[in-house]
């Protein structure tokens, strides 16, 4: 597995809940984290392509 995603993270804590048979408790703390690790990976991994004005020009 490379990279885990937000809807992987949220799988994994509902899994948990669901073991535990407590999964009311398990889901909430899977959404935050679901929550975290999207915004952990939008900071980290930021635009693959270029914007408009990051063109380098030739000459």
């Amino acid at each position: 597995m490379k990279k885990l995603t937000p809807f992987g993270v949220l799988l994994i804590f509902g899994l948990i809940g669901l073991l535990t048979k407590d999964f009311g408790l398990w889901f909430a703390f899977g959404l935050v984290a679901f929550i975290a690790v999207g915004v952990a990976q939008n900071r980290r991994g930021g635009s693959k392509t270029p914007a408009e004005g990051d063109d380098e020009k030739e000459g």
